[in-house]
């Protein structure tokens, strides 16, 4: 096991690795949900040294993309990824405070390393750590899981910028041995869940809710489509009488000012039609298909909730009459966010990144902890005259407010009040019952 030393900035050197490109073209996404979601059980049939994930090895790019195809999983993902990274690192240790504050050659700190690796295991199932060893010092880099497959002997890991176009472009492919293996100094971590069957890769826990996650994009493009292109008139009115072209385009134009917005919700569709004497004919067409839409959309919110593991009021769907003044809804679905997702997920990153940091340079497990700060404070709970001075008081409703010279006490330690009884008038209390005397007393 190697020590090392506080490392000297100056001296990272730039990981080439961090500058791949990320991006796969998809052309137009197809929704549909992958029929197997599963590793080859049979290796010896697998051709590549890599484990493909999913049956076209694509499966990681399939959720990517379906990220930033739902808007309330991408909502519930953000949240998770914000409440696991915390508020920040804290440390006593000020050769670790300086570490965490710039941790690689790209000027990141800890927390934005930790921030993204929170935001891959969630996404995927999976999260990797590379780590760039140099003399006297550690660069980590966060890699993008949806790049990464894992080897068949699981010593190491194949990076690729797109593996859509791995067969043309096999010279850009990278493979990195996995911790506490190290090759040219390089290194990986991979971050995932037990599953079962799955021995090579992690699954995200919305694994079951796919199809409802598809259908809450369906739903958005649904309404998007109809409001652009949809013409659904309000109602058809067939008008019967003798009249020339130029005198019903100009009833129908007068109808229109009078009965009619703009815009295409609540058009009128006039027929008009010539030697009919008959009365006209107004049809009504009732829409009522957003009925069923709504529900559908609150079946799918919630499904997609459910199997994140989330509580609906973190992620705005506070049942009606339930949201009082003080927030008690959310900071108790907080806390059990907390303890049910937030806490392990944390703990599982965060001692990998102790582990590797102890080895590396000797930094002790607990001399590195996230500090938590919930969403709803308690402020509003607390009355300010408990615990605050009387300046401090005048300080917030006025920053002009001149202050008292003695004001810095709480204005509970500077007035009590203490009856006592006086019989005789001589200013002293007594054990008969007399007059009142109250006596205001000032502490320093």
């Amino acid at each position: 096991m190697s020590q090392r030393k506080q490392p000297k900035r100056k001296s990272q050197v730039k990981n080439l690795q961090t500058q791949k490109s990320n991006t796969f073209e998809f052309g137009v996404f197809n929704l549909a949900i992958p029929e197997h979601i599963e590793e080859p059980l049979d290796l010896a049939k697998v051709r590549t040294k890599f484990i493909p994930f999913g049956t076209n090895n694509l499966f990681p790019q399939y959720l990517a993309e379906l990220k930033r195809k739902s808007s309330t999983h991408r909502s519930v993902l953000a949240q998770k990824t914000i409440f696991t990274s915390g508020a920040k690192f804290v440390t006593n240790n000020e050769d670790v405070k300086e570490y965490i504050k710039d941790v690689n050659a790209d000027g990141e700190s800890l927390r934005e390393v930790f921030k993204k690796l929170a935001d891959d295991y969630y996404s995927f199932g999976n999260a990797y750590l590379e780590g760039v060893l140099y003399d006297g010092g550690l660069n980590l880099y966060h890699i993008d899981a949806t790049t990464v497959r894992m080897s068949k002997n699981k010593k190491e890991v194949y990076v690729h910028p797109d593996w859509a176009k791995y067969n043309s472009m096999k010279d850009k492919l990278s493979i990195i041995p996995i911790y506490p293996k190290v090759s040219e100094n390089r290194f990986v971590i991979q971050f995932k869940d037990y599953e079962p069957t799955f021995q090579f890769y992690g699954l995200p826990d919305y694994i079951a809710a796919l199809e409802h996650i598809a259908v809450d994009y369906e739903i958005g493009k649904w309404n998007h489509t109809k409001f652009k292109n949809g013409f659904q008139p309000s109602a058809i009115v067939e008008i019967n009488g003798d009249m020339g072209e130029e005198e019903a385009k100009k009833l129908v134009r007068e109808a229109q000012k009078k009965f009619v917005g703009d815009g295409n919700n609540g058009k009128i569709m006039f027929i008009v039609k010539n030697g009919d004497t008959s009365s006209a004919n107004v049809q009504i067409i009732k829409d009522d298909q957003e009925g069923s839409w709504i529900d559908l959309q609150r079946i799918t919110d919630q499904n997609i909730v459910t199997a994140h593991r989330w509580q609906p009021s973190l992620s705005g769907l506070v049942s009606s009459g339930k949201m009082n003044n003080t927030g008690s809804e959310i900071r108790i679905a907080y806390d059990l966010a907390m303890t049910t997702v937030i806490k392990d997920t944390s703990d599982l990153l965060l001692n990998g990144i102790r582990g590797v940091l102890y080895k590396e340079l000797g930094f002790l497990p607990e001399e590195l902890v996230i500090h938590y700060e919930p969403p709803i404070s308690f402020a509003t709970q607390i009355d300010p005259k408990q615990v605050l001075t009387i300046n401090e008081q005048r300080r917030m409703l006025d920053e002009d407010l001149p202050m008292l010279e003695e004001g810095n006490m709480f204005l509970t330690d500077r007035e009590q009040i203490i009856v006592t009884r006086d019989d005789d008038g001589d200013g002293k209390g007594d054990d008969e019952v007399g007059d009142m005397q109250v006596t205001e007393i000032e502490k320093e």
